[in-house]
């Protein structure tokens, strides 16, 4: 049966390595896309801004500074003065450009979406975070069954949580294992789905890119600190065992699909060297005086609260009457005593905090008029404090290298324009990703800050990247090689799908006479 377009997602892939195994014959489905049809650096995105919002751009064309959904685990929403999740309602469904084609009639199927919820009276078959690595609403379906039915027929998704697997040889076999079957099964699901009847638009995503990127990256670049040359072989080529049988699964719904579909497989936000830097922020701001902590950001005894809150103010000193810091170096201190960074905004004594961002250090200023417990008066004072964190921060130094840490610190007016969401973060912190892990910094003023990436609850060694990637073949597709906007995706499949582009969409057409 004939589809008109297939768009299949791989969450996070890291396309270098898709084009150089592609290149040695590893990903032969790739190297045929790479020759037959067009591939495209999608290298207007947000990943050095806004990074978790590729998605949001993908699925609507719409821009992460107009839409104000940045990190959807946790992120500080105006008006309230702690960070929490987005929650499903938040989420207006009806921006997705399957949503829209839905509702103009045309018949489609969405399998696995990233950061996405369901759409109410849809022209056909939605399930949601069936087989994910991000997973923060719940499984959804329509029909509802769908779930069920599925779990009857193929069995349960492998994978819960990759982060869970000890670190160790045997944890690592099983998650690399389980990653293969993963793909296994969403490539029965899918490809079964497919067939089952002529569709308008068929959509389905595959996340165990995601997964096995920041589990195994180390295994397979040898300049990761934690990479051992004598680890086992089948580790050292697990990433590359992972991409492969993604491969194969592309290939089979390509040619399930049809040849007259136009195809579009999508790379949305790289991975690598987990390199972080964003760690080391919200002690900065707390050795500045910056920022306070309350009882309500921490699970510890609200008494020791008081009194590190008391001791670090009596250190440190607070904003416009600092001192240099001479005491004890408090990285693990502040680290192990509080557990997690400090970013709520419950204290009129704060005047900034980190706001989590992904790969991007991230700062939002307690803001009069905006923060419940604002103290920050909007306007001149408002810049001065983040000219005062931006003079700050481009000071620090990396250690043990002594060059500097940060590559560029940019308010959001400078990079959106004062029309954007009021939710955007008003400090954006990207990091030099040429100097290895960023681990510990030094501060002329306030000394050494030390706090490490990798944990036992997290033991991720690789991140993501500012790669992204795009791949069309089909009617409309020409050949070659060009660049894009991620906001280009949901416009161009409108195009194909002959449905009219919403004004909000920014982006444009990659088909045709609109390319």
């Amino acid at each position: 049966m004939a589809t008109r377009v297939l768009v299949i997602g791989l969450d996070a892939a890291e396309a270098t390595l898709i084009e150089r195994w592609a290149r040695a014959g590893d990903l032969p489905t790739f190297a045929r896309l790479g020759r037959g049809g067009r591939v495209v650096r999608l290298d207007d995105n947000p990943l050095d801004s806004l990074p978790e919002a590729i998605w949001h751009e993908l699925h609507t064309g719409i821009p992460a500074q107009n839409l104000g959904r940045y990190y959807v685990p946790r992120q500080i929403h105006t008006g309230e003065s702690q960070a929490r999740p987005i929650t499903a309602d938040e989420i207006d469904c009806g921006q997705f450009y399957w949503a829209i084609a839905s509702a103009a009639g045309r018949h489609a199927a969405v399998i696995d979406p990233v950061h996405a919820v369901r759409v109410p009276n849809f022209n056909g078959i939605q399930l949601f975070e069936f087989g994910l690595h991000d997973r923060h609403f719940a499984v959804a379906s329509d029909p509802p069954e769908l779930p069920h039915e599925l779990r009857s027929r193929y069995g349960e998704y492998p994978v819960g949580s990759c982060d869970d697997h000890g670190a160790t040889v045997d944890g690592y076999r099983t998650l690399c294992a389980n990653l293969e079957r993963g793909v296994a099964l969403k490539e029965r699901i899918v490809c079964d789905l497919l067939r089952q009847r002529a569709w308008d638009l068929f959509c389905a995503t595959f996340a165990e890119s995601h997964c096995v990127g920041h589990q195994f990256w180390h295994f397979q670049d040898p300049h990761h600190p934690r990479h051992d040359a004598d680890a086992p072989e089948d580790l050292r080529l697990a990433m590359n065992r992972v991409y492969r049988r993604l491969d194969s699964a592309v290939g089979k719904l390509i040619g399930h699909a049809g040849p007259d579909a136009l195809v579009l497989v999508v790379a949305s936000h790289g991975m690598g060297l987990y390199v972080g830097g964003y760690q080391l922020l919200p002690e900065v701001l707390l050795r500045m005086g910056l920022s306070s902590v309350s009882a309500a950001a921490t699970s510890v005894p609200r008494r020791a609260v008081r009194f590190a809150y008391h001791w670090l103010r009596n250190r440190i000193g607070v904003f416009g009457h600092r001192r240099p810091f001479t005491g004890p170096v408090l990285g693990a201190r502040v680290r192990d005593f509080f557990g997690t960074p400090v970013d709520g905004l419950q204290s009129s004594a704060t005047r900034a905090v980190t706001t989590l961002n992904n790969r991007v250090g991230a700062i939002r200023l307690n803001l009069k008029g905006r923060e419940p417990n604002g103290c920050v008066e909007p306007g001149t004072e408002a810049d001065t404090v983040l000219d005062v964190i931006r003079q700050e921060l481009e000071r620090l130094e990396h250690l043990p290298s002594g060059e500097r840490l940060v590559e560029r610190v940019v308010t959001a007016e400078e990079l959106f324009g004062r029309d954007r969401h009021p939710d955007v973060p008003d400090l954006m912190v990207v990091f030099r990703t040429d100097l290895g892990q960023l681990e510990a910094c030094w501060s002329p003023r306030y000394g050494s800050i030390r706090r490490p990436l990798f944990t036992p609850e997290k033991p991720r060694t690789g991140d993501h990247t500012t790669e992204s990637r795009l791949w069309l073949s089909g009617p409309g597709a020409s050949a070659g090689e060009g660049r894009a906007s991620s906001l280009d995706l949901a416009p161009t499949v409108l195009h194909a799908l002959h449905v009219p582009v919403p004004p909000a969409v920014a982006g444009r057409s990659l088909l045709g006479d609109r390319a």
